[in-house]
C-alpha cells in the first residue's frame, strides 16, 4: 500500500490523487510523484490555484518511509525525528502566479476579479485586446492596486446593446508593489544578521559585476557562511517568499531566477528583497508581520551566484517598473551608506 500525507501543497495533493490512483509499484508512485512536480497544475484543477501562497514553489523534498504496518508513506513535510530509514529526493519546481483573474457572472453582464495571493500589495495594468459593442465599468485601461492576500472585483463587462452581438478580450499585468509608493526619508535598515558578527561588502551600489540593472543597482552582497541567520531590517509584512530552489552556478538562463528569496513590505511602500537563501530555511510565512531583527530564513548559495551570500535591497514599483533604492544601513547609533569592501558589524 502506497499512501501520500501531510502534503502542503493542497492542489498537488489532489491531483496527485487522480493520477497515482492507477499505480501499482514503488516505481510507479515515484514517476508520478516526479512528473507532477515538474509539470503544471492540470486544467481541471487550475480553478484552485488561487489558494497557493504567492512567491512558493511546489515542495521540492519528497520523504519516503515504511511504517510498522508495512504502509510506504510519501510525503513533503520531513517526518520526525523517531521515524528510521527515511528517503529522500530532490525535484525541480517552479514560482506559481502572485495573482490570478477570475471572471464571475452571465455571458453578458461579466465581472472580473483579482486575487492577489502576495502578503502585500500587487499593482494591475488592464487592457482590452479586443472588442465590439462592448463597454466596462471602470472603462478600460485600468490600473488597480490590489491589497495584499486579498480579492478585488476590478470592473464590469457587457454589451453596448443589448440585442447585439458582442465580444471581447482583455489582457492584464502585474508587478509586485504600490506604483505610487516613495520611500521614506526617514527610513533607516538594521544590519540584517546578528550582533557580535562581521561580514564584508563584497558589491554596493553601481556594482560592476551584477548590479548594472535598476532593479539592482542599489543593492548590496555581503559575504557570509551558509547557515548564518538573516534577521529583518525593518518591520514590515512577509509579500512573497521562495523557499523551495537548489543549486547555484554562473549560467543566467539556469539560475538567474532560482535564488530562494523573502520580499518584505514595509508601511513606505518599499519592499525589501532578502535573496540567496538556504533551501527551506523560511522562518516566515507569507502574509506575517515582522519586527526589525525578526530571524528570516538562513543566509545560502541559490540561484545566481559564485559563493555564498546574502544580496540585500530596497525596492520600489515605479510606475510600474521594479527599480532599487538608495539605502542607509544603522549600526551603532548612526546610520550609514553601504560601501564596497566595508566590513558591517561589530
Amino acid at each position: 500500500m502506497y499512501r501520500l500525507e501531510a502534503c502542503a501543497n493542497p492542489i498537488f495533493l489532489e491531483a496527485w490523487l487522480l493520477r497515482a490512483a492507477v499505480a501499482t509499484t514503488e516505481a510507479d508512485v515515484f514517476a508520478e510523484l516526479a512528473h507532477m512536480f515538474l509539470e503544471d497544475v492540470p486544467p481541471d484543477l487550475s480553478a484552485l490555484g488561487a489558494a497557493i501562497a504567492a512567491g512558493t514553489a511546489t515542495a521540492k523534498h519528497v520523504y519516503k518511509y515504511t511504517d510498522e504496518h508495512g504502509v510506504v508513506h510519501f510525503t513533503d513535510q520531513k517526518p520526525g525525528d523517531g521515524v528510521e530509514h527515511v528517503e529522500s529526493t530532490l525535484v525541480r519546481t517552479d514560482h506559481q502566479p502572485l495573482v490570478t483573474m477570475r471572471e464571475d457572472g452571465t455571458d453578458a453582464d461579466r465581472t472580473l476579479t483579482f486575487v492577489n495571493s502576495a502578503g502585500g500589495p500587487v499593482t494591475v495594468d488592464l487592457s482590452f485586446v479586443d472588442q465590439a459593442n462592448v463597454r466596462a465599468d471602470p472603462a478600460l485601461p485600468l490600473r488597480v492596486v490590489l491589497p495584499g492576500l486579498s480579492e478585488t472585483r476590478a470592473t464590469r463587462i457587457g454589451p453596448v446593446q443589448a440585442n447585439a452581438s458582442f465580444r471581447y478580450q482583455v489582457s492584464y499585468s502585474t508587478l509586485p508593489g504600490d506604483y505610487r509608493a516613495q520611500q521614506s526619508p526617514d527610513a533607516v535598515y538594521q544590519l540584517p544578521f546578528a550582533h557580535g558578527l562581521q561580514f564584508p561588502i563584497a558589491q554596493a551600489f553601481g556594482g560592476t559585476a551584477t548590479h548594472t540593472d535598476k532593479q539592482n543597482y542599489y543593492a548590496v552582497d555581503i559575504v557570509m557562511p551558509e547557515g548564518t541567520p538573516i534577521l529583518a531590517a525593518r518591520d514590515g509584512t512577509v509579500m512573497t517568499v521562495d523557499n523551495d530552489f537548489y543549486g547555484a552556478g554562473r549560467d543566467m538562463k539556469l539560475y538567474g531566477d532560482r535564488a530562494n528569496n523573502i520580499r518584505i513590505a514595509h508601511s513606505d511602500g518599499t519592499m525589501a528583497v532578502y535573496a540567496h537563501l538556504q533551501l527551506e530555511s523560511a522562518k516566515v510565512a507569507v502574509g506575517d508581520r515582522v519586527r526589525a531583527g525578526q530571524q528570516l530564513a538562513l543566509s545560502g548559495d541559490t540561484g545566481y551566484t559564485s559563493g555564498p551570500h546574502l544580496h540585500f535591497c530596497i525596492q520600489v514599483n515605479a510606475n510600474m517598473q521594479i527599480v532599487s533604492v538608495p539605502f542607509n544601513f544603522s549600526a551603532r547609533g548612526a546610520a550609514f551608506q553601504p560601501e564596497p569592501g566595508m566590513m558591517l558589524g561589530e
